[in-house]
């Protein structure tokens, strides 16, 4: 009987030991760090319709693959600005690509000489040909913003 009360207690005591190593790793994933990303947008001109904004994590989606960005938006414009909120972005670098759709077909369309000819913008506001390293921003807090002026 001495033997069996002490194997019990062995299991308990192990059993015990599980539960809290599960219940650590379940309150670790919780409290990954997550932030929130404020897009404000300013478009040039009253303007009707929606403007598309894609958070970018890697060089491989900036900027023209804004439907292959794990976040996108689509909102609308109420007069000359609209506003984007993304939750829960883990932290990281990030860029930013947005465009007004001014013709409605869901995506920014470009001139014979790849110029977007819809008002389009990206992080950081830089100028001349879009570049991760120029755009890209890091969320190292639990907010971040970011202003863009579509031109």
């Amino acid at each position: 009987m001495l033997i069996s009360f002490n194997l019990m207690k062995f299991y308990i005591i192990f059993l015990l030991s599980l539960i809290g190593l599960n219940q650590s790793k379940v309150i670790s994933s919780v409290d990954e760090v997550k932030a929130t990303v404020t897009v404000n947008i300013e478009i040039e001109g009253s303007k009707n319709g929606y403007v598309y904004v894609a958070l970018h994590n890697k060089l491989e989606t900036f900027p023209k693959k804004g439907n292959e960005a794990p976040y996108m938006k689509r909102v609308k414009i109420s007069g000359e600005k609209t506003k984007a909120v993304f939750s829960k972005i883990p932290y990281g670098s990030y860029a930013i690509s947005a465009f007004y759709d001014k013709n409605g077909n869901g995506k920014l369309d470009y001139n014979i000489l790849g110029i977007p000819k819809e008002s389009a913008g990206i992080s950081n506001n830089y100028s001349g040909f879009p570049k991760w390293k120029k755009s890209k921003f890091e969320v190292t807090s639990p907010s971040a913003t970011q202003v863009i002026k579509l031109k």
